[in-house]
């Protein structure tokens, strides 16, 4: 596995025409560009390369609109190495890494039962019904009636709209 480090986005670009990487770690703050524009700049670079947003900023709507440019996960600094290890996992299987923050979960809570709720954390972390299932021990048609239910309660059709929903609180998205 190779891991490399850039301090700018000229050193990302000049890394990623150089060698090929399975996926990259942006920090939002790089001393050559700053927010969001560093995540545009590297999708224009790299479309194809799965990109985990790594932030010390804690604004409710970033990691959604990260999500909007093309990242594939999102992680707060602060996150322990475990979640960071687990992200990336995730992302490197092709999956998504968006976690559910307590405030999120709050605005769901009277709308999700406990049991949708837990269905909504493993789906938001980029998991497979069929792996969602193992890691709650129930079955896939459990799975499948608890999503379902999801989406009705949401007011979506589909898990990207949950997920969007879980991101961008459920009342702006039904």
């Amino acid at each position: 596995m190779l891991v490399s480090t850039a301090e700018t986005l000229a050193g990302i670009r000049d890394l990623l025409a150089a060698e090929s990487f399975d996926a990259l770690l942006l920090d939002l703050a790089l001393k050559d560009c700053q927010g969001l524009a560093n995540l545009a700049a590297v999708q224009a670079i790299a479309p194809r390369m799965p990109v985990l947003v790594v932030s010390g900023n804690a604004a409710a709507d970033l990691p959604a609109k990260a999500a909007t440019l093309g990242a594939r996960g999102f992680l707060n600094k602060t996150a322990p190495l475990a979640e960071m290890k687990s992200a990336i996992a995730v992302i490197l299987e092709g999956g998504t890494w968006f976690p559910l923050r307590e405030e999120q979960g709050e605005g769901l809570a009277s709308k999700l039962s406990p049991a949708q709720l837990r269905v909504m954390s493993e789906l938001a972390q980029g998991k497979s019904n069929k792996l969602i299932a193992y890691s709650l021990g129930l079955t896939e048609p459990t799975i499948k009636s608890h999503l379902s239910a999801i989406y009705r309660a949401l007011g979506v059709h589909n898990r990207s709209q949950a997920l969007l929903a879980l991101r961008q609180g459920a009342d702006e998205a039904a």
